[in-house]
């Protein structure tokens, strides 16, 4: 029997706006989604406005099994939109700013989610403001030991500073990144290889590089996986949400401390299945979930 994981998704709850009509999103809310496809009891941290796409927000997550308690409703900001432009096969977006989820803010009610936190999962955007760093940073001080600290990167222009990098992989031990990411990091801090300067910073011990339709790159200090990807047929999928699939698989995975070989066949398998499909929390096909 497995031991039960708590998985605590951080950060942008929001509605991608495609050419043919809106969609939910964000970061957060896509690995909140999957992690608890995958069977996992999940809490997502965000903040919506007090405006009907909130509400839908968080009636549509509640129904997909995720956990609506900690998503704050700001009675001044709207709920965060992105538009969503697909170009040559991948994503381009244009994120709204001054939105709610840039104030997510600390409560005493989060402190006992936190203590019994098995992973959590964050990224960069979601600290683009002030407020949103402080409540995290507040967040991590009643994580357990053990619990994973995942970073997705999530480099999205305008919003990418090397005082922005340091402050999220200051409070990782997990990060994962896309090849276009590893290159901007290279940029930004002058280095030729940004793996092996991430795996020599502060407690990171695991980083994840996907690769798209090329799979992945999963490695440690001692410990060094590469999957070549999987050739899936496309139901016209638009790539939105797969690295966020990835990030929830490696959240679940870590935390039952599943062998990494068997990690990386996992998270690509079920990514590249959400790139198969159209938006990023398709339905999940039984032989993925739970798994």
């Amino acid at each position: 029997m497995r031991v039960p994981i708590t998985v605590v998704s951080w950060g942008e709850l929001l509605w991608d706006l495609f050419p043919d009509g809106a969609r939910l999103g964000g970061a957060a809310a896509n690995v909140a989604y999957h992690a608890s496809q995958l069977g996992a009891e999940v809490i997502l941290v965000s903040r919506v406005g007090a405006d009907e796409l909130g509400a839908r927000a968080r009636s549509e997550l509640e129904a997909a099994g995720v956990n609506p308690s900690f998503i704050q409703v700001d009675p001044e900001r709207p709920t965060g939109t992105v538009r969503v432009e697909i170009r040559d096969g991948e994503p381009q977006y244009k994120i709204a700013t001054e939105v709610a989820w840039d104030r997510i803010g600390w409560s005493q009610d989060l402190s006992k989610v936190m203590q019994r936190a098995s992973a959590v999962c964050f990224s960069t955007l979601a600290q683009r403001s002030p407020p949103g760093f402080d409540a995290l940073r507040g967040a991590f001080a009643d994580l357990p030991a053990s619990a994973a600290r995942i970073c997705d990167l999530n480099i999205r222009k305008p919003f990418i500073s090397p005082a922005l990098m340091e402050q999220a992989l200051a409070l990782a031990t997990v990060v994962k990144l896309n090849q276009s990411e590893a290159q901007l990091l290279a940029q930004l801090f002058d280095v030729s290889d940004p793996i092996q300067w991430l795996l020599g910073r502060g407690a990171i011990h695991t980083v994840a590089l996907t690769r798209g339709a090329h799979g992945s790159l999963l490695v440690r200090r001692s410990e060094h996986v590469d999957h070549p990807g999987l050739a899936l047929t496309s139901n016209g999928g638009d790539a939105v949400g797969a690295g966020d699939a990835f990030v929830a698989v490696l959240a679940v995975e870590l935390a039952r401390g599943t062998p990494l070989e068997v990690l990386s066949e996992r998270a690509n398998r079920y990514s590249s299945y959400v790139a198969s499909q159209s938006g990023a929390m398709p339905p999940m096909p039984a032989y993925l979930r739970n798994t």
